[in-house]
């Protein structure tokens, strides 16, 4: 839901046209359409332009706001990663701690029956077994890249995605998004918005004065800036 807001928000050159200049009158109107019954007197309203809007300033407002998501998609593949890492470490222990178990038993029995024909297949059993196991981790390696599923490649192919997705960095994973994409080859100096402070009576009759971003075309309000809420014109304040 915040990425369709910001889309609509900093993706506004898709409205955008090549209509004639707007008038005040079709921002005030815009913004009485806007606040309609938080207005007071509709008759005695005043706007003051503060900025235009370029692509530019929505890529990076777009760019800043994907930070948090893109940080959580690393942690999440970091995650997925080492744990597979923590399987792997606990599948090698395990098979290794077998391969030596099968040993115990092997060096057991060749004590006890020592030549004993009757019990060669049951020593010769226990080495068998311990072979088909790997003793060192070069060897679970080995064995393990050797089955159908393994650990080590599992865990191989969650640090290449984690790495993949590191090395793109926050300005090529924003790139991706469709938010951005949207803008396609327009100019980055092209205005796409603009924003303005409007001076009108709320239904309180008090003076209020509030910065409010317009789409181009049609003219209509996108957003209102104020210390409660972030927009493209306050975003990266410090």
């Amino acid at each position: 839901m915040k990425i369709q807001k910001l889309f609509a928000i900093a993706s506004i050159a898709l409205l955008a046209s090549c209509a004639g200049q707007p008038s005040q009158q079709d921002y005030i109107d815009a913004f009485v359409e806007y606040e309609d019954t938080n207005i007071g007197d509709k008759e005695n309203i005043s706007i003051a332009h503060v900025q235009d809007i370029t692509v530019a300033d929505s890529i990076a407002y777009l760019t800043n706001s994907l930070a948090q998501e893109y940080q959580d998609l690393l942690a999440e593949k970091k995650l997925a990663w080492e744990k597979k890492l923590e399987d792997c470490e606990k599948d090698e222990r395990a098979n290794i701690l077998r391969h030596e178990d099968y040993m115990k038993k092997y060096e057991a029995a060749k004590r006890q029956y020592g030549n004993n024909i009757k019990y060669k297949n049951k020593i010769d059993g226990y080495l068998k077994a311990a072979q088909k196991l790997p003793s060192t981790h070069e060897e679970y390696l080995k064995f393990d890249r050797s089955r159908s599923y393994s650990f080590t490649r599992d865990a191989e192919n969650l640090q290449a995605d984690y790495e993949q997705t590191l090395a793109l960095t926050l300005e090529g994973y924003a790139a991706q998004s469709p938010a951005i994409t949207a803008f396609g080859e327009r100019k980055p100096e092209e205005v796409v918005a603009s924003a303005y402070t409007i001076n009108y009576q709320n239904n309180n009759g008090e003076c209020a004065s509030e910065i409010y971003i317009f789409s181009n075309e049609p003219i209509k309000v996108l957003d209102k800036s104020n210390n409660n809420n972030v927009t493209i014109l306050n975003y990266n304040a410090e």
